[in-house]
């Protein structure tokens, strides 16, 4: 089924509401959307598990990943389409796993009548497009994958059961928003770098937005994020990236994983175990303070490394 949206004037999109079917065999109901011309080559577009299909901007609302993505961005809507959905989260008990996500994309796809596309993930998002590349090399022209890989490091699953022990003694308690809060207090710590909050928050000028420091910073980010996911979603989304495995010599596609040197989440040696792993792999390696976040807050690095990954 597909819904009309109020997109830019110069962009055409539709959501799409269909049913997926779990590797158990649940069906689970998904929403995408499809922007771009009807004819124009396609690309499906993943980000970290606060993303969802509103990647571009439209006259009512702003998307995540504008940046990239829109007219004459890098990811050109007057060019190309552009699929993205929204994750699957906990309405598949216990978790989904990235595989479940590439089947509900699948879907998605189909009802989109979109046969082949490209890929862009990051973060969680490339972890399911390695996911999906592996399950569906038919279906999967090349991809590139920033800040994720074939499997979580065993100090970011150590991160995150921390950050999934705070909400369930919170749900436990009766008040699952403040452990959520202060969950995402915590990720925010192993998204940036030392350097970064070193040189922001230890002696802010007067008058800067990070006068009120670290702790203020913190705090709002964990308020912020409560009014967008709940407890039990981040509870789903959050097992599913400790769980995920991927075969990767199975991935036929031509894979340009993008590390963050700095990234203390996907540290460069697994972004190089990845490669190495990938029949059709080659790493680019990039420099920031913000870590993790660099798919989010270093447009121009990431608008060269995408263009340059579609002209190839």
């Amino acid at each position: 089924m597909a819904v009309k949206l109020e997109c830019l004037p110069s962009t055409r999109c539709r959501d799409i509401t269909t049913i997926a079917f779990a590797e158990t065999g649940s069906p689970v109901k998904v929403t995408g959307r499809i922007a771009g011309p009807d004819h124009g080559p396609a690309i499906l577009v993943l980000g970290g598990i606060s993303s969802g299909r509103i990647v571009a901007d439209s006259e009512t609302e702003t998307g995540w990943w504008s940046d990239q993505v829109g007219p004459g961005r890098a990811i050109n809507t007057q060019e190309r389409r552009v699929l993205s959905f929204d994750f699957i989260g906990d309405e598949l008990t216990p978790f989904p796993t990235t595989q479940d996500q590439a089947r509900a994309i699948l879907a998605l796809a189909d009802a989109a009548d979109v046969e082949r596309f490209d890929i862009a993930g990051s973060s969680y998002g490339g972890m399911i497009a390695l996911a999906l590349a592996s399950i569906a090399p038919e279906r999967v022209g090349k991809l590139l994958v920033i800040s994720g890989a074939h499997r979580a490091s065993a100090m970011a699953q150590a991160w995150r059961s921390i950050q999934r022990d705070t909400v369930q003694l919170a749900l436990r308690l009766g008040d699952g928003a403040a452990g959520l809060d202060l969950a995402r207090r915590l990720a925010m710590t192993t998204y940036r770098t030392p350097d970064e909050l070193e040189e922001r928050f230890y002696n802010p000028r007067p008058g800067s937005r990070d006068e009120a420091g670290i702790a203020a910073y913190l705090e709002a980010r964990g308020r912020a994020y409560v009014e967008t996911m709940t407890p039990e979603r981040f509870l789903a989304l959050s097992h599913s990236m400790d769980t995920h495995q991927v075969d990767l010599a199975s991935i036929k596609a031509p894979v340009t994983y993008v590390a963050v040197a700095e990234d203390r989440l996907v540290p460069l040696d697994q972004m190089e175990e990845a490669t190495a792993a990938t029949p059709q792999g080659r790493l680019k390696t990039k420099h920031s303070r913000t870590g993790h976040d660099a798919f989010l807050t270093e447009p121009a690095i990431v608008s060269e490394t995408i263009t340059e990954f579609l002209k190839d």
